[in-house]
């Protein structure tokens, strides 16, 4: 569709639109966000930037851009290190450049386990972090990816051999460059599928039977070798876990005892035991192997249940040195096609998940509080500025790279005017929402924790917590809150982070020792909503959206915040040496709230009383409740419009699935003039709630 050149040229516009709005050199900001785009990717992961340059042993260089955190549930950990160039044609990345990047990674990992680099870097330095890291997680972790960026492309003659190993940890390297990067912009998948040729492993491949098939899916019921499923585990670790069932796992840790005594005393009792695990793929191969049909070849293999099995089996053999022979464990694997992966693949897991329930905040891509938000920031402008001739809106990402994607295939004209509606600067993704969300709520110790983690803690209020209520009833009575007020200060907050950036990168040289930013910005402005709430007041967000930034006042204030935040993160009080793990704590948040002392007359007009807040918000949620029910009932008109509900009532199984009353609610709704006679919201919910009932049990309106 497009040449490399071409989208070099939107990669260099990316970068530096970034680099101008975090006050970053390219390189970082080209590290930054790439390691944004890779983030959900679980070859990839939470990163962490570091600017850390330096030399070691022997005269050895060491640099490194960032890393990502040790995965809990496959025991990865990862570095980062960047190469950009600023041409405007690709330019090849050769293997010495190749090799050269790499020894700087590798040169660092050996300085840091084998002769403790942590005690010769400042402690305000976030590679001070990774590199204690690095040696107390030493005996946990599995495998260290090196990663590569670049916007170079790879040569040809490039040929990747196996790495080798540092303190008996396997290396592996994995080289993002342009063309690698163009595929990942111009796929609305947020990960790259991982494709398996059993035969590789040993396996003449996996004994299956078809148990289902639909025009969306095929499903199978298959025996897995326990050895086979540990080598693949070993192998591609996270990649193969559906990734909220991931973040699940995640939390949980440890190692399930009943299947480690299974493997050690009755290894062929496993598959009788055991409920095995759920799995998915978006391509299956089949062959007849000795009579019988075998998988020999998977793309994208998703274990969407069973991960705790899949690792705690692995780590029998791994760390218990346990055989597995005579392990075998039983798996339904659903094919289904790459168009619908994206939504059926988080259903599939939200059922399969029986054993331990995963909440339906765990699977929240497709959450109706995204598409709510979605919906209102395609519609809100913000308000009008003096000599400006459109008004442009702030774009909210429900899926990762979504707003790069919908940009990148406009021609030049298109490409123009959606820059003028949407300007890049004004994108807000799901994780940047929950942090602002938690800024606002006082909760800076779980935005330290990372974007991801402090994600699953925001979508925790999505999820019902009583049996009282089922989810999608728990979403109806809390949707009201979250209109367009919610999402007006959510940008407020978005204009309050980006100018805390600026404020704080501008301390450098100055008071800002270099590093923490988020953490210190998180902090900040947390604890000038904290202060003002003491005094009875709020953050007057209103004039934020409304002027679409702030004035100087509140950058001073910023900043006399920012400094004394800083102290508090780099200090941390005695046994605590790992400034990022002091700033995940409550006592970090506890501390800092007790030792500031400040004006909040200082900041005048950009406060209001907490009563009026109040008002505002009351009428904000009646006017959500308003707007809700119009939208349900122009949802269930639109069926109406399209015919759909009379094409439910002629469906055969129609009459066994539903009553009387629903059924002659469907009635109504069938036609446009009985439609006017639904005049009550909770019957164009219910119409909704049937609407789903029949497509979960099979019905298709083509």
């Amino acid at each position: 569709m497009r040449d490399i050149k071409e989208f070099l040229g939107e990669l260099k516009q990316i970068v530096v639109r970034r680099a101008k709005a975090t006050s970053s050199v390219d390189t970082i900001a080209f590290v930054s966000e790439i390691a944004e785009r890779l983030e959900e990717d679980p070859v990839f992961g939470e990163f962490v930037p570091v600017e850390y340059l330096g030399t070691g042993s022997r005269a050895r260089q060491l640099k490194v851009h960032g890393f990502t955190e040790l995965d809990e549930v496959d025991g990865t950990i990862g570095l980062v290190v960047g190469k950009w160039l600023d041409d405007d044609e690709p330019v090849t990345l050769t293997t010495a450049e190749v090799n050269r990047l790499s020894s700087w990674l590798e040169n660092f990992l050996r300085e840091a386990i084998e002769l403790r680099l942590n005690e010769r870097i400042a402690e305000a330095n976030a590679a001070y972090e990774l590199a204690c890291q690095l040696i107390d997680y030493q005996s946990k972790i599995s495998r260290i990816r090196l990663h590569i960026f670049s916007n170079q492309t790879l040569s040809t003659s490039f040929k990747d051999e196996k790495f080798g190993e540092i303190a008996g940890i396997p290396l592996e390297r994995h080289i993002w460059d342009l063309r690698r990067l163009k595929a990942i912009y111009e796929s609305s998948r947020e990960r790259e599928a991982v494709e398996i040729e059993l035969t590789s492993f040993g396996s003449e491949g996996i004994p299956c039977i078809e148990a289902a098939r639909t025009e969306e899916l095929r499903s199978f019921l298959c025996v897995l070798d326990g050895t086979l499923l540990a080598n693949l585990f070993e192998r591609y670790g996270s990649r193969l876990l559906e990734g909220n069932v991931r973040s699940f796992l995640g939390m949980k840790g440890g190692v399930n005892k009943g299947i480690r005594a299974t493997i050690q005393d009755s290894p062929a009792l496993f598959f009788a035991y055991n409920n095995g695990i759920a799995a998915t793929a978006t391509d299956v191969t089949i062959q007849q192997v000795d009579g019988r049909p075998v998988l020999t070849h998977l793309v994208d293999f998703q274990i969407v249940n069973g991960g705790q099995t899949t690792a705690s089996i692995l780590s029998a053999r791994k760390k218990d040195r346990l055989s597995l022979s005579g392990v075998t464990v039983q798996m339904k694997l659903t094919e289904v096609n790459r168009e619908g992966a994206h939504e059926l693949i988080p259903r599939i897991a939200q059922f399969a998940n029986t054993q331990n329930k995963v909440a339906v905040a765990d699977f929240f891509a497709n959450h109706p509080f995204h598409r709510k938000i979605e919906e209102i920031s395609r519609r809100l402008q913000v308000p009008a500025k003096a000599g400006a001739r459109i008004q442009s809106k702030w774009f909210y990402e429900r899926s990762r790279g979504q707003f790069q994607n919908e940009r990148l295939y406009l021609t030049k004209a298109k490409k123009d005017a959606f820059d003028l509606e949407y300007p890049p600067e004004q994108v807000i993704n799901k994780t940047d929402l929950a942090k602002y969300d938690s800024t606002w709520g006082e909760k800076p110790q779980w935005v330290s924790l990372g974007a991801q983690k402090n994600f699953t803690k925001f979508a925790d209020q999505f999820s019902s917590k009583t049996a009282n209520a089922s989810e999608s009833e728990h979403w109806g009575s809390i949707s009201p809150s979250y209109g367009d007020a919610y999402y007006k200060r959510i940008v407020a907050i978005a204009i309050l982070w980006k100018q805390a950036e600026l404020v704080v990168s501008s301390g450098r040289g100055d008071w800002y020792k270099g590093d923490y930013r988020p953490q210190i910005v998180a902090y900040s402005l947390s604890l000038l909503f904290h202060l003002l709430r003491q005094k009875g007041n709020e953050f007057d967000l209103g004039s934020v959206w409304t002027k679409q930034g702030v004035d100087s006042t509140i950058e001073n204030c910023i900043r006399a915040l920012a400094i004394v935040v800083q102290d508090i993160l780099l200090n941390p009080p005695s046994g605590i040496t790992n400034v990022g793990e002091w700033s995940k704590k409550e006592a970090c948040w506890e501390t800092v709230k007790q030792s500031a002392a400040w004006n909040v007359e200082s900041i005048g007009r950009w406060s209001i009383d907490k009563d009026d807040f109040r008002q505002e918000k009351a009428a904000a949620r009646s006017q959500g409740a308003q707007d809700d029910g119009i939208a349900v009932q122009k949802a269930v008109f639109d069926l109406t419009i399209t015919g759909y509900w009379k094409a439910l009532l002629a469906w055969p199984k129609c009459a066994q699935l539903l009553d009387l009353p629903d059924r002659q609610l469907l009635t109504k709704a069938s036609t446009v003039q009985g439609f006017t006679r639904i005049n009550i919201e909770k019957n164009w919910r219910k119409l909704l709630e049937i609407k789903q009932l029949c497509t979960d049990e099979g019905f298709r309106n083509v």
